[in-house]
């Protein structure tokens, strides 16, 4: 027999180990819904991504429903009327905001717009705030200076502006490469016309090729070395005309044409240097052959000048008004020759001058002591009174003594 006992569980008489009755299977309940730990698929509830989804289906069909765009649907499933008031508004509500949108634009500084209505462009307008024609669709458009530089060098020019340096060739064959820098900007008044021929890249359309055109057309006008010294400025300037040529017919305006570098082969620095010491020692040679030019005339004047005065103490003069690089003057003309009865130096302007020069050792702070020699050739020299009829003596006298100051 078995015993029982208040355990379930029922042992065995003959010492064998007891039976296991089966156990329930132990489910575990998961959003709802009852699973069994052995089960390999997992059953559960709606998700919340699921959850959101269907909140925002609900609102937007509401919304649709709201505005006449859908209509209603029952709690039985029918499909309630359209409400067109409501759909009535809405489109008109659409219509004002598109508008009142497409008609205002704000133009930034330093930029005009193009206006263009359904597929036409019309008159550009300037910084501001402006009010168009509906469905108006404004490109903005810069008028500040542009650069386009052409330049072997790195660094030079703003980014996106920088080019490679221009290859050109002289009349004579000579090579080079040229450095030069564009300055420019859109005419505002010819904006329209330049975004409905040129668009917005412009520079490559026009500046570009129009520079480097004008800079090779110059150089092939003269030798490479003059190109690179005496005519530099007249290339500058030719090349500057021809490229406003180009592009001020296209809306685009010309601000500066710089011709900054020509950079030469070696052979043809070395030439150019040899050209420059050359015309320096031309320019020192006209300037030495000015200056013994100036000097001789200098003499000139001054021989002139002694020879009037000679003149002037030996036959006379008389005053005379004289014009002198466009000033009137007084001065002394010497009498001509034909009436003067003495052509030559006076014993009384020699004495004169031998008593000046006297006068001038005298007071020379230097001396202090001069000798006076009353010899025969001299005598003339002191002979103060030649017409008075006395004879001056020829007497060897002594030494006077006169102290100086």
């Amino acid at each position: 027999m078995v015993e029982a006992n208040g355990d379930d569980e029922s042992k065995p008489t003959d010492g064998s180990r007891p039976q296991q009755p089966p156990q329930p299977k132990t489910r575990a309940s998961i959003g709802g819904m009852v699973r069994d730990p052995r089960d390999r698929d997992v059953k559960t509830g709606p998700s919340l991504t699921a959850f959101l989804r269907d909140r925002l289906f609900t609102a937007i069909s509401a919304a649709l429903v709201a505005v006449g765009l859908r209509r209603p649907r029952y709690a039985d499933g029918t499909l309630g009327p359209r409400s067109w008031k409501r759909l009535g508004i809405f489109l008109a509500t659409i219509f004002v905001i598109a508008f009142v949108w497409t008609s205002i634009h704000v133009v930034q500084p330093g930029n005009v717009a193009v206006p263009v209505t359904l597929g036409h462009s019309g008159d550009p307008i300037g910084a501001g705030f402006h009010i168009t024609l509906p469905f108006t669709t404004t490109y903005s458009m810069s008028v500040r200076v542009q650069n386009y530089t052409m330049t072997s060098n790195v660094g030079e020019g703003a980014k996106g502006s920088t080019d490679d340096s221009v290859s050109v060739l002289g009349s004579d064959g000579g090579a080079a490469n040229v450095n030069a820098t564009v300055l420019y900007r859109v005419d505002p008044k010819q904006a329209t016309f330049v975004y409905r021929n040129l668009g917005t890249n412009y520079a490559n359309a026009v500046v570009r090729p129009s520079a480097r055109s004008c800079i090779r057309t110059q150089f092939t006008l003269y030798p490479m070395i003059d190109a690179a010294t005496t005519d530099w400025r007249t290339i500058e300037s030719d090349a500057a005309k021809c490229l406003r040529a180009k592009i001020e017919p296209r809306g685009l305006l010309l601000q500066d044409f710089q011709l900054r570098e020509v950079a030469l082969s070696t052979q043809l620095q070395t030439a150019v240097n040899s050209k420059v010491a050359s015309q320096q020692n031309a320019e020192q040679q006209r300037f030495e052959l000015a200056t013994a030019e100036q000097a001789a005339d200098i003499a000139r004047i001054q021989a002139l000048a002694t020879a009037d005065s000679q003149q002037i103490l030996a036959c006379g003069g008389k005053a005379a008004t004289v014009s002198r690089n466009g000033i009137r003057a007084q001065t002394v003309v010497p009498n001509s020759l034909t009436n003067c009865s003495q052509s030559q130096l006076t014993p009384q302007y020699l004495q004169f001058t031998y008593i000046q020069a006297l006068k001038s050792i005298v007071t020379s702070p230097n001396t202090s002591t001069v000798i006076l020699p009353f010899d025969q050739n001299l005598t003339p020299l002191l002979n103060v009174n030649p017409g008075s009829g006395t004879t001056p003596t020829t007497r060897p006298s002594t030494s006077t003594k006169v102290a100086g100051p």
